[in-house]
């Protein structure tokens, strides 16, 4: 079997066998590809005998080798090889298209490999133009010719060609308005017809393409592209309007050229958006021919389930486009003198609007309302960041009105689905119509950047109607909808709400207390409990309405919406912590019945421990206990019969996480000494600890004798259940999970304890550091960081916390020693590794030299880290490095370190920048080049000699390129931004890729 033989039946093996088979083929017919010998067996396998699949096959073959390997074409065969391109073009011309389609992009790669030759695409042109290529129709001619001119301007981006850049886009350049000429002359003369042969609209859109692809070159003002502008709106206009449609859709010709058209009439746009100020009168023209010709196909088109609604999207979308990029000149037309500019402002306002309120449900019966979204908040960008006068001021007040009615427009869209619409909507649509009415939310948000306080007044206008709409029909069940997207409204610009007792969320409040949900869908009642939340803040600053949103929430811890109960809860005991005392007692208790009954879910039992936390940081102590024992202590029996049973099957697992979760986070809320303002108590700081002080307790010279709080209860619980916790660590010592849940949990105790955890401190390091010897989590490596920094210093608990280091950094050694060479197994261990050690190095460095730690080898792994591909590892490392050397010069023995492994640390900083680290994140070792230079400035320039070596990082950077670059950057020691340039280009350098500079 000859060798074309063997690729054609791998070929067919491929196309034709099982996963396993198709890899190992692929992976040899890619070698295949590769080699020298694919340029003659490329044409052997494109003939007309042969299976499609080796046709396509041969196809891309040819395409790789122009793509990438032209230099392995003599100057002398590059006439042979038009010639077999053309031949072969015109016998697949006729098909199969997947094939000819190929070879349009070949003839563009040879083409631009040519381009030195300056009448080129003239040449090729004429060709086809002239009807040169045998006896192929003139049809499928021209459609070949404008499939190669389109594809040109994208080959350039990813070819590999002797010729310099600068002189392949000078080319591109000379050759465009030729090009563009050819093809607008072609379209205008095929649609001035009355009609376009069906066998034209190949052509048409591969021409029409052309014009997007194309328009970025030439130097061309935007003004003189209104021969191209007008063509393009002609297609568009042709293909909707050439004859009366039975069903009301489009012929897919017809849709695919006028979509092509939009595309390009948006490329066009997009190509000047820089020159913003430059083309304001064109641009407003433009905006002019679009609404003339465009608004009306919007307008046949303005209803439900509409067959071309994505022709419809393409439309909304280059007038969005259009107004990205040229908004100050459209938004001029706010107020103005000038007549066109109002009116092109105000066509464009209305058409949005109407965008906005497009019939129908999203996304199941309309798909075009969520284009407008962006222009609500352009408009209000553009207007609000105006120089504060009566310019603005008059801007502000033209757009109100507008806002006020797509606040309207915008409650009426977000309503959901009815239960008996549901059939209609997949998961797809539910997800999408999640994020519509987010995007909603966000909208409302700019609407009241404009309205300001008017919002709430037309919020509240809504919530009557929607009030009178559902008592229209009192007995329906689906008329709640409304009245939902109207609460929704008012939670979703919450955060906009200041203190003041707006008498509209008073009204709120009150509706909210008085619907009876029960005659209606559950999701009536989650909206409301989600806004009683959101409006925490606000009802911190008016107390008075604490109690009817205590009631609702309570209400929905008892419901099917009992996620968004706990929520609000949650909020609401956060940012009214000190008011809601007078209620705690019975808050506490509907807590306590509320897990006790069974009914919540998992999160919603975490989640409603928080809420007992902070209802617990403010209430008198002796109710703490009290309370401690009735709802803390189920939690901890649970554990306590587990550890009995030495039961580690996954539900008992899944039972003891819920329950460690649920502790922790009582732990991360419960705090008696929280840090508030100022409360009336008559408690003040000595000596970084609260004490209570009280009349008549005064010491000598009048001063008041500070008396010791009681203890922290988070303390009470820990020295309690600390034997449990440690027999729980050791049944679950091997699994990651549980003890990341433990660490989890005795962190948020130590954060909120801080001082106070030392009568516990012993037991507790003890605990981690059976952790940090057996199974180094994050969160265990987390937690012995914090101890070492909080009481390195501290002389009664330096020996263990000197135990504590020397554990982690054991531990991590001996697991990137097992896993050298891959340490990317371990990326999560080490970023968090690193990450400690830059805290350490920031804040305790004598540590590096009073703990019998090798901190050559943790400086030498770091250079291996900063190589991972692994952006956390990656940047934790380059942070420790910079660290350390900042430190190191005011600690002998970390000095040694660097003077040891400065050159490792350049040569491995070198190697990332010449390619192993993604060219967008390159900046970040400029910071270590900068923390050498600052401390080591000798020795640095010594270290960046490494550049002398050849083809050092790379062979693409010249000895000269090099050179510039070390002058460079040896000069700055400071000024951080101007060294991340200097990486970046000569990163840019070293991968062999153009930088341009933008403008």
């Amino acid at each position: 079997m000859d060798e074309v033989q063997s690729i054609e039946a791998a070929v067919l093996s491929f196309y034709r066998g099982g996963s396993e088979q198709q890899k190992e083929t692929h992976k040899w017919l890619q070698h295949v590809q590769n080699s020298p010998h694919a340029w003659s067996f490329c044409w052997e396998l494109m003939q007309l005998n042969k299976p499609s699949e080796i046709q396509f096959f041969g196809a891309i073959t040819l395409n790789s080798k122009l793509r990438g390997d032209w230099a392995e074409v003599p100057k002398e065969a590059h006439h042979e090889l038009k010639q077999k391109l053309l031949e072969t073009i015109v016998v697949f011309g006729n098909g199969p298209k997947i094939v000819l389609n190929r070879l349009c992009i070949s003839l563009g790669l040879f083409i631009v490999h040519m381009l030195r030759h300056p009448t080129v695409i003239e040449e090729v042109t004429n060709m086809f133009l002239h009807e040169q290529l045998g006896n192929l129709s003139k049809v499928t001619q021209i459609e070949i010719l404008m499939a190669v001119l389109e594809g040109i301007p994208e080959e350039v981006k990813n070819i590999r060609t002797q010729i310099p850049r600068s002189v392949v886009c000078e080319e591109l350049n000379r050759n465009a308005e030729f090009v563009m000429q050819t093809v607008v002359t072609y379209l205008n003369e095929k649609l001035s017809h009355s009609a376009v042969e069906q066998h034209d609209m190949n052509g048409l859109i591969n021409a029409a393409k052309c014009t997007g692809t194309w328009v970025a070159h030439g130097n061309v003002h935007l003004n003189d592209r209104e021969a191209m502008v007008q063509t393009l709106l002609k297609a568009v206009h042709y293909c909707y309007w050439k004859e009366p449609k039975d069903d009301g859709c489009l012929m897919s010709e017809e849709n695919e050229l006028a979509e092509t058209a939009l595309k390009s009439l948006a490329n066009i746009i997009s190509s000047y958006a820089t020159q913003n100020a430059k083309y304001s009168f064109t641009i407003i023209n433009y905006m002019r021919m679009f609404l003339d010709v465009l608004v009306p196909i919007l307008d046949a088109e303005y209803k439900e389930g509409n067959d071309n609604e994505n022709l419809a999207l393409m439309v909304y979308a280059l007038f969005i486009s259009t107004l990205e990029c040229f908004s100050s000149a459209i938004f001029a037309g706010i107020v103005t003198d000038s007549d066109e500019v109002s009116k092109v402002y105000t066509r464009t306002v209305d058409m949005l609007i109407k965008c906005t309120d497009k019939p129908g449900t999203y996304p199941v019966d309309e798909s075009c309302s969520t284009y407008a979204m962006e222009f609500w908040y352009m408009l209000q960008e553009e207007v609000l960041s105006m120089d504060s006068g009566e310019h603005k001021k008059r801007c502000l007040e033209a757009i109100k009105p507008v806002y006020a009615h797509v606040v309207k427009v915008l409650v009426r869209k977000s309503q959901l689905p009815t239960e008996s619409s549901l059939h209609k909507w997949n998961d797809d649509d539910l997800e999408a119509f999640r994020c519509y009415r987010q995007d909603i939310g966000d909208t409302l948000l700019s609407c009241h950047d404009v309205l300001g306080d008017l919002m709430l007044d037309v919020l509240s206008e809504a919530l009557d109607e929607s009030i009178m709409y559902l008592s229209y029909d009192p007995q329906s069940t689906e008329s709640w909808t409304l009245l939902e997207a109207t609460i929704h409204a008012f939670c979703s610009i919450a955060q906009k709400i200041e203190y003041t007792e707006h008498q509209q969320i008073v009204k709120l409040l009150k509706v909210l207390n008085e619907i009876p949900y029960e005659q209606y869908n559950d999701k009536l009642f989650g909206m409301a409990l989600e806004t009683v939340g959101a409006y925490s803040e606000w009802i911190g600053d008016n107390p008075k309405y604490l109690p009817s949103a205590i009631t609702l929430l309570v209400k929905g811890l008892n419901s099917t919406k009992a996620s968004q109960a706990t929520l609000g809860l949650k909020d609401l005991t956060s940012e009214c912590q000190k008011e809601v005392v007078p209620y705690a007692l019975p808050l506490l208790d509907a807590c306590r019945t509320a897990l006790q009954e069974g009914h919540l879910k998992n999160a919603e039992m975490i989640r409603l421990m928080y809420t007992v936390g902070n209802i617990l940081s403010v209430i008198a102590y002796d109710n703490i206990i009290l309370y401690l024992d009735a709802m803390v202590s189920p939690c901890f029996e649970e554990l306590q019969a587990h550890v009995q049973n030495n039961d580690r099957t996954e539900a008992t697992k899944a039972r003891v996480i819920l329950r460690l979760e649920m502790i922790s986070k009582l732990f991360s809320s419960l705090n008696i000494r929280k840090p508030t303002e100022h409360d009336g108590s008559d408690k003040v700081v000595l000596g970084g600890q609260k004490m209570a002080t009280f009349p008549g307790a005064q010491v000598a010279g009048g001063a008041p004798q500070p008396v010791p709080q009681p203890v922290q209860p988070i303390l009470l619980i820990l020295e309690k259940t600390m034997g449990l916790l440690k027999t729980l660590c050791t049944i679950w010592i091997h699994d990651e999970t549980v003890i990341d849940t433990l660490c989890k949990a005795l962190q948020q105790a130590l954060t909120n304890l801080m001082d106070d955890i030392k009568p516990l401190l012993t037991e507790m390091c003890c605990l981690v550091l059976s952790i940090l010897n057996t199974n180094c989590v994050v969160s265990a490596a987390d937690i012995a960081g914090n101890f070492i920094l909080m009481f390195y210093k501290d002389q009664d608990s330096r020996q263990l916390m000197v135990q504590l280091f020397t554990a982690i950094m054991d531990y991590n050694f001996n697991q990137m020693q097992l896993n050298i060479g891959k340490l990317s197994r371990i990326a999560d261990l080490i970023e968090t590794f690193y990450a400690f050690n830059t805290r350490i190095s920031k804040k305790i460095p004598i540590c590096y030299s009073e703990v019998q730690v090798d901190c050559m080898k943790l400086v030498d792994y770091a250079t291996k880290c900063i190589m991972l591909p692994e952006m956390g590892p990656m940047k934790k490392s380059v942070a420790f490095i910079t660290m350390f050397v900042k430190e190191s010069t005011n600690h002998p023995v970390m000095m040694n370190v660097i003077l040891a492994q400065g050159e490792n640390i350049v040569r491995s900083t070198f190697l990332c920048i010449g390619g192993t680290a993604l060219r967008t994140q390159v900046e970040i070792f400029a910071d270590i080049f900068l923390a050498l230079n600052f401390r080591y400035p000798t020795q640095f320039i010594q270290w960046m000699k490494l550049l002398e070596i050849q083809n050092f990082p790379t062979a693409y950077v010249s000895a000269s390129d090099k050179e510039q670059f070390m002058r460079k950057v040896i000069k700055e020691r400071v000024n951080k931004r101007l060294v991340q340039d200097y990486v970046r280009k000569f990163a840019a350098l070293c991968r062999n890729i153009v930088e341009y500079e933008t403008k």
